[in-house]
């Protein structure tokens, strides 16, 4: 067991390197329609469990301006990622020159967040200010708070660069390599096929399927959730890990926000069966993804938390090569 945890410190420490280098040369990311718009999505909604995490630590009736300052703080910095974001769909089609549209997209947005509390048109006025009443006496023809104009212009910047790009620029010329590339090579894939897979990485794909065959789907269900949840040791997949999810949610629901057991002492022992298989599940799931199990401390430290995330939800299974001696990855 100790040797185990040193090995996985090392590999944390080298995870560690590996997502600066990616950061710092994002300008050489692509990223497919799939993979954005999962990830933009599994973004926005770690910014918004760090808020309510955040905000939870006070009362929000007495500390509105704590509140304020996590809601624009978190939702700029979510800006910020879908401008990264956006320049990475660009270069999926080598339009990395168009990049100046999405310079002026994200800006437009951040000044709707940021400037102002509502847009005013009267009669004979144009307002970008903080009443919504009249503007000299003239009768208020149109009124909104800012915030309910960030959402929809943000949705519709996703749309576009998911979409939008997608429509203009896709055709035959294009190569589909599904997921995220780096330096021409694939360091993830997120729904559907690769079409770059070598003779060896296919063999090494169907013997892994050959053998998930012979279980049935109700078994891998059980097995799932049930016995794989109880051993530290092993490997669970994407889909496994959603199985668990919808186990985890009914099982929270019906009998731990409820409170439908009795006894007590029979939901305590509830508590910690479910903390156990959570953690459990939480390190099969980094193990499967050739990650560190030393992220499941970065839980809980904010924004951090969210590549956490990426790597429970998003990230697919690393799969060894016998014949090429590497490792690559694809959505077991």
């Amino acid at each position: 067991m100790r040797q185990f945890l040193v090995d996985e410190f090392s590999k944390f420490k080298i995870e560690v390197v590996e997502l600066i280098q990616y950061v710092s040369k994002f300008k050489i990311l692509t990223m497919n329609i799939q993979t954005y718009l999962s990830i933009n999505i599994l973004v926005l909604l770690g910014i918004e469990a760090n808020i309510f995490m955040c905000s939870v630590l006070f009362d929000k009736t007495y500390h509105q301006e704590y509140y304020n300052m996590l809601f624009y703080v978190g939702h700029t910095l979510y800006v910020l990622f879908v401008f990264i974001t956006n320049y990475m769909r660009l270069n999926y089609y080598k339009k990395e020159f168009f990049n100046w549209l999405n310079v002026v997209i994200i800006i437009f947005i951040i000044v709707v967040l940021l400037l102002g509390n509502s847009i005013t048109i009267s009669s004979s006025n144009f307002r970008f200010a903080s009443t919504t009443d009249y503007i000299l006496g003239n009768e208020v023809l149109w009124s909104v708070d800012t915030p309910e104009l960030f959402f929809p212009f943000l949705f519709g910047t996703l749309l576009l660069f998911t979409f939008g790009i997608d429509k203009l620029w896709s055709n035959h010329n294009v190569i589909e390599t599904n997921g995220i590339i780096f330096d021409n090579k694939v360091i993830d894939v997120w729904w559907g096929n690769r079409n770059d897979l070598t003779d060896g990485q296919i063999k090494t794909l169907k013997l892994y399927y050959s053998r998930q065959d012979n279980y049935p789907f109700w078994v891998d269900i059980y097995k799932s959730i049930l016995i794989d949840s109880l051993w530290f040791y092993g490997r669970s997949t994407v889909r496994q890990w959603h199985m668990f999810n919808v186990f985890l949610a009914f099982i929270m629901y019906n009998f731990v926000v409820t409170y439908t057991i009795e006894p007590s002492i029979l939901r305590y022992a509830l508590y910690i069966y479910l903390t156990y298989t959570v953690i459990t599940m939480v390190c099969r799931r980094l193990i499967d993804s050739n990650s560190s199990v030393f992220w499941l401390l970065c839980l809980f430290v904010p924004l951090i938390n969210i590549y956490v995330l990426y790597l429970l939800y998003n990230k697919t299974s690393a799969v060894y090569d016998q014949e090429s001696n590497l490792i690559f990855y694809y959505p077991l």
